[in-house]
């Protein structure tokens, strides 16, 4: 282990250190000394690490500023560390969790977030193991012996969902961003030897962790100190961070070195000139069997609930409908808050953003859509293939007077919902406008399970809703950037 971060590059003593790895080649600290400040590979975390070194080894000033995720309450704002915050960090946490030298860090973050920054980076430069450039984004691309694995709760769900194996188990995983979940958790075990659940923020860097999906509680960092707490949020120290007092919007119970975590303090939704809860309220909503997860916001004056269904659930309303299932969640709500959900979409999933948070943004997004969702059954994404289960439900607006005696799902409707997942495979905009090759085989009636194939090439994606008998419609969607 290092004793110092810039021993590496003020002295020889390093020069022959392995210190970066792709699957091209590896860095030594002479070769990284060698190309400061030159064009190199085309490499994002490269290019990344080679700024970030430049501007730390060589200036006077060693101050970054990260930009935040934002939350439900606050917009993204930016955040000054220094690099000397973050080697007292890495250096309590490499004691304190007992981390081994001579390992090799992976990541499906990058630098520019301070997660990935810390933990993909400061960590393993500053405790003597290398770090591996090459980013993971597939459970494929987890192949690395003696790796620690740097990730998000979002991305270990993604595994968990399908149960993917992975071809080495990375000795250590390291997950921060929001909670894991207990399911998530306990699969993320199976897949490596140890998980570590950090709780923290862009502002104060690492507070706490847990290593046990059964541990509600979460150990403080020595750096770390609760100076108070209540339900407008919590006041803590931390050396860890530029501005030592910090400020979280998070409740808290403490226990000596030991805290819990009550809820978000942005979470109050004030409706109808009362303040209500939204964990109270989605934890009341997930004690029914026919829901997997939920989240509550404000959708214009009334409060939205956006939920994941069980199998159980699914099976409901296929045999009900979703006016039945709302009917009876709200039922379980009525006599517990005044105030309950008026608004509800049923999807596949919690979205979340790069970071791991709930990404709020796409939720307005879909609440605010004019077409009914379909129900999504499941879904397997690949890189360059995904097919999505689907059922167009007979209660959906898009039925209403097309047609009348025998309604059938419009070609327009097809199209929005091929660009909608193609949106959700692949993140990627297509040119809705210019639909290539289409074909119309076979109509689509209400409540019929289908599938939507979706195959992506460099000029565009080709989609197919399909069942094992018959193909119903085809075409290609060429890249918003395709010439």
């Amino acid at each position: 282990m290092t004793d110092k971060f810039y021993e590496y590059f003020l002295t020889d003593r390093f020069d022959n250190k392995v210190i970066l790895k792709s699957a091209k080649r590896e860095y030594t600290v002479k070769d990284v000394k060698n190309i400061f400040g030159k064009e190199i590979e085309d490499n994002e975390n490269l290019k990344d690490i080679i700024d970030f070194l430049n501007k730390t080894v060589n200036a006077s000033n060693d101050i970054i500023e990260f930009k935040t995720s934002g939350s439900t309450a606050n917009e993204s704002k930016c955040i000054k560390k220094s690099v000397k915050n973050m080697l007292l960090e890495t250096h309590d946490m490499y004691e304190e969790l007992g981390l081994a030298e001579n390992m090799e860090f992976i990541s499906t973050t990058t630098l520019k977030h301070i997660f990935g920054m810390c933990f993909h980076f400061i960590l393993p430069l500053n405790t003597g193991s290398v770090i591996n450039i090459d980013r993971i984004n597939y459970p494929e691309d987890i192949k690395t012996e003696n790796a620690v694995l740097i990730t998000s709760p979002s991305f270990l769900d993604s595994l968990r969902k399908y149960d993917e194996k992975v071809e080495v188990k990375p000795k250590i995983i390291i997950s921060a961003g929001s909670k894991l979940k207990d399911e998530t958790y306990k699969y993320a075990l199976k897949i490596a030897n140890r998980v570590i659940d950090l709780y923290g923020s862009t502002e104060t860097n690492s507070v706490g962790w847990r290593e046990n999906p059964e541990d509600k509680r979460i150990k403080l960092f020595r750096g770390v100190k609760i100076l108070s707490t209540g339900d407008c949020g919590t006041k803590l120290s931390t050396a860890y961070a530029y501005e030592p007092i910090q400020e979280i919007g998070d409740r808290i119970k403490v226990f000596g070195n030991e805290i819990e975590l009550l809820g978000r303090c942005d979470r109050i939704l004030k409706v109808q000139e009362k303040r209500i809860l939204a964990d109270n309220i989605e934890s009341e909503i997930r004690k029914c069997d026919l829901i997997n997860d939920v989240f509550c916001l404000d959708t214009g004056g009334k409060i939205g609930a956006f939920t994941v269904l069980t199998q159980k659930g699914q099976n409901f309303v296929l045999e009900n409908g979703t006016l039945e299932l709302i009917k009876l969640l709200k039922h379980n709500l009525n006599d517990k808050f005044e105030v309950i959900p008026q608004r509800w979409k049923f999807f596949d999933e919690i979205p979340n953003n790069q970071r791991g948070k709930v990404d709020v943004d796409k939720i307005k997004t879909i609440f605010n859509l004019n077409l009914t969702l379909p129900l999504v059954l499941s879904r397997t994404c690949e890189k360059d293939a995904a097919e999505f289960e689907l059922c167009f439900l007979k209660n959906s607006n898009f039925f209403k007077g097309h047609f009348e005696e025998m309604p059938i799902l419009a070609g327009v409707v097809q199209f929005f919902y091929a660009d909608f997942f193609i949106k959700e495979a692949f993140n990627i905009e297509c040119r809705q406008g210019q639909i290539r090759r289409v074909k119309f085989s076979n109509i689509i009636k209400p409540d019929k399970i289908i599938k939507l194939k979706l195959t992506k090439t460099e000029s565009g994606v080709s989609f197919k809703y399909e069942d094992n008998e018959r193909t119903y419609s085809s075409g290609i969607f060429p890249l918003k950037n395709y010439l």
